[in-house]
């Protein structure tokens, strides 16, 4: 297990806070954890601890791809701050599938994505596609 999956794991901070921690893996800033939750269907106050391998595999992988994807695209530009050394902004903003779309129609299910501050950063989450973590409903499967 890549030694990324296992600091995700350990430790009571929900999975979002635990991925915009800059001293377990740099670079995963709110845009970019919000996208990639959404991505491999893991609610952002999912406790770290209970993520399965598998379910810290699949968000180890979304991350990877969005960063990617992002990078492919010249970045998140949301304000003339930021851009390129050219001047130019990215268009990874243009596709965004949860942040910045709190109220707004899920494009997997059609539900409405949910806002809410987590961990002091604005978090966005479908709560059909990214259900809420239940030990209960976990034991059960």
């Amino acid at each position: 297990m890549p030694a990324a999956l296992r600091a995700w794991r350990r430790g009571t901070r929900g999975i979002k806070q635990v991925l915009l921690d800059q001293t377990l893996v740099s670079g995963i800033g709110n845009i970019y954890a919000d996208e990639a939750m959404w991505r491999a269907r893991v609610h952002p106050e999912r406790p770290a601890r209970a993520t399965s391998v598998a379910t810290a595999s699949a968000l180890l992988e979304a991350t990877q791809a969005v960063m990617r994807d992002a990078l492919a695209q010249g970045g998140t530009s949301l304000d003339a701050l930021y851009v390129n050394v050219n001047g130019q902004s990215g268009y990874f903003a243009r596709g965004l599938e949860a942040y910045g779309r709190g109220g707004e129609p899920c494009g997997r299910c059609g539900n409405l994505l949910s806002r809410a501050t987590i961990g002091g950063r604005a978090s966005h989450w479908c709560g059909r596609c990214q259900r809420r973590y239940s030990p209960r409903r976990a034991a059960v499967r």
